[in-house]
C-alpha cells in the first residue's frame, strides 16, 4: 500500500507529487477515506493535518475544508469524486473504480449515496448538526461545532428531521450491494480486490460503530460523545455484515 508520511506546511509546499491535507481532531469519513483511495493507489502521499483558524494552510490549500489534494502544479481536488479519479488515474491498474462502463457507473452513484450530498456522512452530519443544537449540546456535537457547521453548510430543520431515514435507506443499500457481492462469490464489494467503494463504505460508518479510544486516540472526546449519541439514536441500523466488512477494509487495505 502507498506511503502517508506527516509533514509541516513548509515542506509539502515545497514539494511536488501528492500532498494532502486532512482533518487533524476527528476520524473525518472523507479525509479517512482520500487516504485510503491513495494507499489503494500505492502512491507516497506528503500529509498535513489542519486545524480551524490556520489561515496560512488554508490559503496554500485553496479551500476552507479538508480534504484537499494537491498534485504536482494541478489544482487542488477538494470533492470526493475528483480526488478518487486522482486515485484512479494515477494508479490505473489498481481498480480504484471499474473500468468497464456501465460498472464505472454503478459505482460512482454508490459512492455519491456515500459521501455526496444527501448522502450517508452528509445525513449523519446534519443530525448531529441539529441534535447539538436541539439540545444545547447535551446531544450530537458540542453546540459552538452545531452552530458553525450549520451556518456552514445552510442546514435546514427539515433536512436534518429526514437525516436518520436516509441514513437507514443508504446502510440498506449498501447491505443489498454487500450481499448481492457475496452471492456473486466476489470478496470485496465490486469484485475479487478492494476499490474505493470499499474504502467510502467503510469510513463512512465511523461515527456510527466506533467503539473504544484505541481506535481514534487522538479525537476530541466531545466529538466522540456526538458520534455515541449518533449511534444511540439509530440503534441498530449498521447491520453485522456492515461492521465485519468495515473492520476487513480496515485491517487490509486502508488501515488507520
Amino acid at each position: 500500500m502507498g506511503t502517508i508520511e506527516y509533514v509541516d506546511l513548509e515542506v509539502a509546499r515545497a514539494a511536488r507529487g501528492v500532498r494532502l491535507v486532512v482533518a487533524s481532531v476527528l476520524p473525518s469519513p472523507w479525509s479517512e477515506a482520500a487516504k485510503g483511495v491513495l494507499r489503494l493507489a500505492r502512491v507516497p502521499v506528503l500529509a498535513v493535518r489542519y486545524r480551524s483558524g490556520d489561515a496560512e494552510t488554508a490559503a496554500w490549500m485553496g479551500a476552507s475544508n479538508v480534504p484537499v489534494v494537491r498534485y504536482d502544479d494541478e489544482l487542488p481536488r477538494t470533492g470526493w469524486a475528483e480526488i478518487t479519479q486522482l486515485a484512479a488515474r494515477l494508479a490505473p491498474d489498481r481498480g480504484i473504480v471499474p473500468s468497464d462502463d456501465a460498472a464505472r457507473v454503478r459505482a460512482f452513484g454508490l459512492l455519491h449515496e456515500i459521501a455526496g450530498e444527501d448522502g450517508l456522512g452528509w445525513n449523519a452530519r446534519a443530525w448531529m448538526i441539529h441534535a447539538g443544537l436541539e439540545s444545547g449540546g447535551a446531544r450530537g456535537f458540542p453546540l459552538p461545532v452545531a452552530r458553525y457547521l450549520s451556518s456552514r453548510y445552510a442546514l435546514t430543520s427539515d433536512a436534518a428531521t429526514r437525516a436518520p431515514r436516509r441514513v437507514r435507506a443508504v446502510l440498506s443499500l449498501l447491505d443489498a450491494e454487500l450481499a448481492r457481492a457475496r452471492a456473486a462469490g466476489h470478496a470485496w464489494l465490486l469484485g475479487d480486490a478492494p476499490s474505493a467503494l470499499d474504502v467510502y463504505a467503510a469510513t463512512s460508518l465511523t461515527p456510527l460503530v466506533l467503539r473504544d479510544d484505541a481506535e481514534c486516540p487522538a479525537m476530541v472526546p466531545s466529538l466522540r460523545g456526538a458520534f455515541a449519541s449518533l449511534r444511540d439514536a439509530l440503534g441498530d441500523a449498521v447491520s453485522p455484515a456492515l461492521v465485519a466488512h468495515r473492520e476487513r477494509v480496515i485491517e487490509r487495505p486502508i488501515t488507520l
